[in-house]
């Protein structure tokens, strides 16, 4: 990390990628975390270092940035949500601040799982009234063939004590009304189980990644710390 540059660039660095601010914000995490204006930026990187060298993770320098790219992390890496990045360290006056831009595909996967799912439930749903129309269709084409059947009548003293009605013959049992029918209920509730993870999601990762960089920061360097010790 210690051929970072010394001098960083105050003006904003862009990221590339998406464009459009809306869809930035689906699964971009923009942000500062204030540091000691002291410490100069290879310091600064250094102290980042246990959280970016990481398995699966590269980093390059580009211009007096810090890019970092992730390729299947592991689940004990605490930047595994944000699989790619740039850091910069910005000056005003006599106060400094790490700047950060990150993407996460994870919040992006947990944004569009709710259309997918809203997509198999309507499917469901057009092919249970598809599927009804059918025998509906068909139904109704033998009513008109067939004369209506007469209704057998109780006898007096059958009603008297209480016996049911008989049936109408006319009346056809539908004990397969169900049977086969595609429910919607459980693509329902995964877009709405997805919707919750992406809003909570949304709120806390980037609370927790400016956490993690601020206690990176208020530490010393592993090399540091050992000289210190000695």
């Amino acid at each position: 990390m210690s051929g970072a540059a010394e001098s960083l660039s105050a003006g904003r660095i862009a990221m590339p990628g998406l464009s459009l601010p809306l869809i930035d914000h689906i699964w971009r995490v923009r942000g500062a975390v204030p540091i000691d204006p002291a410490l100069s930026a290879a310091d600064a990187f250094d102290r980042l270092g246990p959280l970016l060298q990481t398995p699966g993770t590269t980093m390059s320098t580009e211009g007096d940035a810090l890019v970092y790219r992730k390729h299947n992390p592991a689940a004990q890496d605490k930047l595994a949500t944000f699989t790619r990045g740039r850091l910069w360290i910005e000056r005003a006056g006599a106060g400094a601040v790490l700047r950060f831009d990150l993407f996460s595909h994870a919040l992006l996967f947990a944004f569009l799982a709710p259309l997918l799912f809203l997509g198999f439930a309507q499917l469901a749903v057009t092919i249970n009234a598809w599927e009804a129309a059918s025998p509906e269709a068909a139904e109704k084409a033998e009513k008109k063939d067939e004369k209506p059947k007469p209704v057998k009548k109780l006898n007096p003293v059958d009603e008297f004590l209480g016996a049911p009605a008989p049936e109408d013959p006319n009346k056809k049992k539908d004990e397969k009304k169900d049977e086969g029918r595609h429910s919607p209920d459980e693509g329902y509730f995964m877009a709405g189980l997805f919707a919750l993870i992406y809003l909570v999601g949304r709120w806390l990762e980037p609370w927790l990644v400016r956490r993690r960089f601020r206690r990176a920061l208020a530490q010393p360097p592993a090399a540091e710390a050992t000289a210190g010790a000695g």
